[in-house]
């Protein structure tokens, strides 16, 4: 079925830049500050989910306050990293800079704390371009649940229909599929099946110009 492509959502890592290595970072150090074992492959394996997910798996959380102070200290460590070396992966300023000169409704929608997404924001200008910002602390369910992305649809006058999702994980697929929009999956050197059930996989954003994203409403 044919559908007007009117809005663009845009998770955060690794779509918009790339701060996995920080995030890796802040994990440890809060690993090594609480004496706990979090491995390298504990890290991808919660990549991308919200803290309150991750951090019970793996600490002895006596209250929500504990869980909140321990999530609040590894977004702080992540935002010393961070500040040092935001930059933007290759095609997506420019994508989203066309977009945006092309009258297209854009919004982030990442599972990222709000602070965080403040600062990448103030870091990258992503106001330029964006006109929301929406956190995944901010809805009921993270991703594949559909809440964050149908939340910025919202926020963006957007039938779910009419909007494509910039993604690189297999859960943020899934999430923009179950709330009824196209997906385009940032893979990398990735080749997973997960991936390649998006409407259309790229390597990176360099392959995605304004007509490839308008196209994705085609059939």
């Amino acid at each position: 079925m044919s559908t007007t492509i009117q809005a663009v959502i845009w998770d955060l890592d690794g779509v918009i830049l790339d701060s996995a290595e920080e995030h890796r970072r802040a994990w440890h150090r809060l690993a090594r500050d609480e004496k706990i074992a979090f491995t390298d492959e504990d890290f991808w394996a919660t990549f991308g989910k919200r803290n309150n997910d991750i951090i019970p798996h793996y600490w002895n959380v006596t209250s929500a306050a504990h869980l909140q102070a321990l999530a609040d200290r590894k977004e702080t460590y992540f935002r010393e990293f961070v500040r040092e070396s935001a930059a933007f992966l290759p095609g997506a300023e420019e994508l989203m800079r066309d977009l945006h000169e092309a009258g297209f409704a854009q919004a982030l929608a990442s599972s990222t704390p709000v602070e965080n997404i403040a600062l990448i924001s103030e870091l990258l200008g992503l106001e330029r371009y964006l006109s929301q910002l929406v956190s995944g602390e901010t809805v009921a369910h993270g991703k594949p649940a559909p809440d964050i992305f149908l939340r910025a649809a919202e926020l963006l006058n957007a039938p779910p229909a009419t909007c494509v999702v910039i993604e690189d994980a297999v859960a943020g697929v899934q999430a923009a599929h179950a709330a009824g929009m196209r997906c385009i999956a940032v893979a990398g050197e990735r080749d997973l099946p997960g991936l390649r059930a998006a409407d259309l996989m790229v390597k990176d954003l360099t392959a995605v110009a304004v007509e490839r994203v308008r196209a994705l409403g085609q059939g």
